[in-house]
């Protein structure tokens, strides 16, 4: 003979949460459904970039950045895969000529700099209104440097030469 065994209060607890919890999911998911229909604003993610950082025409360091391109409504993802290396070598060929370096660190590069001439870049290989924002997602430098204080930076006048 097997004896009855009344069930126990952790078993009648997750019983009664499963039973109340079924409609609440139900709902959830059918949220979900309805709101599958509303596009969220496209992304294109640019994978890292070596930038450099330079001082008095020599290269201090490197900063390697990630980038993300928010496209505005309409416009195709697959579109920016053609063009995507004519970017990356406009945005490396910029940073040799004109260094997007911030004069406060060299472990980071300047930020509003870079993102305005993504924009501008943007604008010249996909057509103007195709990007909507430049956002900077990661900086990580090679080595971690300060730069010189001010003091440091300029050369001392040493003076007239004696022959």
């Amino acid at each position: 003979m097997t004896a009855l065994r009344t069930p126990s209060r952790r078993f009648l607890l997750a019983a009664a949460l499963t039973l109340a919890a079924g409609p609440a999911l139900a709902n959830a998911k059918k949220e979900k459904k309805e709101g599958e229909g509303q596009a969220l604003d496209p992304t294109y993610k640019l994978g890292s970039m070596t930038i450099p950082i330079i001082y008095n025409g020599r290269i201090v360091n490197y900063v390697f950045v990630a980038m993300t391109l928010k496209l505005s409504l309409g416009t195709e993802v697959e579109s920016f895969k053609d063009k995507e290396p004519e970017l990356r070598d406009a945005i490396v060929r910029a940073a040799y000529k004109t260094p997007f370096t911030r004069k406060d660190t060299w472990k980071e590069v300047d930020g509003p700099r870079l993102t305005s001439f993504v924009m501008g870049q943007c604008a010249a290989l996909f057509g103007k209104g195709k990007v909507a924002s430049v956002e900077i997602v990661k900086q990580i430098p090679r080595q971690q440097l300060m730069p010189p204080k001010p003091s440091a930076a300029e050369p001392a006048d040493s003076g007239p030469l004696n022959p």
